[in-house]
C-alpha cells in the first residue's frame, strides 16, 4: 500500500514535469477548440522537407510500397511566383527544403519567399504577414493536414494518387482523405 502511494506521487510529479517541459518546448496554439502542439519557428539554419504521409496499406498508382514524394518549388532558384509541385524526395535539394516561421512556410532556396494560397493555387510570394501565408496543422513528430487556419475544408494536396511533377494546391480535404493524400510529415 505504501509503495502504491509512493508510485502515485512519483507519477503525478512526472506528469507535472512533462507538462512543464511541453509548455516551454512547443508553441501552444488553439485550433478548432483543441489545444495542439505546433512547431515553434525554427532558426533559418534548421530546415526540413515536407513529404506526403504514407503508411502500410496505402496504394498509390497501383504500388503498395512507399514512394517518397516531397513538396518543391517548380522553378530553379524558387523565385516569387513559382508554383509548388511534388517530386521524388531529395534531402540535398534546397528547392525541397523549408523553414517554419511564424505559421508561414519559408523557402530555403530563396528565404525572401513563403508559400501563399492564391485561390486554389499555392505559389511562392514575398514573405509578409498576410493571412494567405499562414498555415495550420504543422507538427514536428507526426502527420498533419496543411490547412487554412480555422478551416477544415481545404487541404494542401496534389488531388489524387501522386505522380512526379504534379502541382500542389488547395483541395477539398474530403477528396484528399479519399485519395490518402491529405497528410504531410516533416522529413
Amino acid at each position: 500500500m505504501v509503495f502504491l502511494k509512493f508510485a502515485e506521487r512519483i507519477m503525478f510529479k512526472l506528469h507535472v514535469f512533462l507538462l512543464f517541459v511541453a509548455r516551454f518546448a512547443c508553441a501552444d496554439v488553439q485550433d478548432e477548440g483543441l489545444s495542439s502542439k505546433y512547431l515553434r519557428p525554427r532558426e533559418l539554419n534548421s530546415y526540413f522537407n515536407l513529404k506526403l504521409f504514407w503508411k502500410e496499406g496505402y496504394m498509390w498508382q497501383g504500388r503498395s510500397s512507399e514512394k517518397k514524394w516531397c513538396m518543391q518549388c517548380t522553378l530553379s532558384g524558387c523565385p516569387e511566383g513559382s508554383s509548388i509541385k511534388i517530386d521524388t524526395c531529395d534531402r540535398s535539394d534546397s528547392r525541397q527544403q523549408f523553414y517554419f516561421d511564424n505559421r508561414r512556410i519559408r523557402s530555403r532556396k530563396n528565404k525572401q519567399v513563403c508559400l501563399e494560397r492564391q485561390g486554389r493555387s499555392i505559389k511562392l510570394d514575398q514573405c509578409n504577414n498576410s493571412s494567405s501565408q499562414k498555415w495550420s496543422g504543422l507538427f514536428e513528430s507526426r502527420e498533419f493536414q496543411l490547412r487554412i487556419p480555422g478551416s477544415s475544408n481545404k487541404c494542401a494536396s496534389q488531388h489524387h494518387h501522386p505522380k512526379a511533377h504534379e502541382r500542389v494546391y488547395m483541395e477539398s480535404c474530403k477528396l484528399s482523405v479519399e485519395n490518402k493524400t491529405d497528410k504531410w510529415i516533416v522529413y
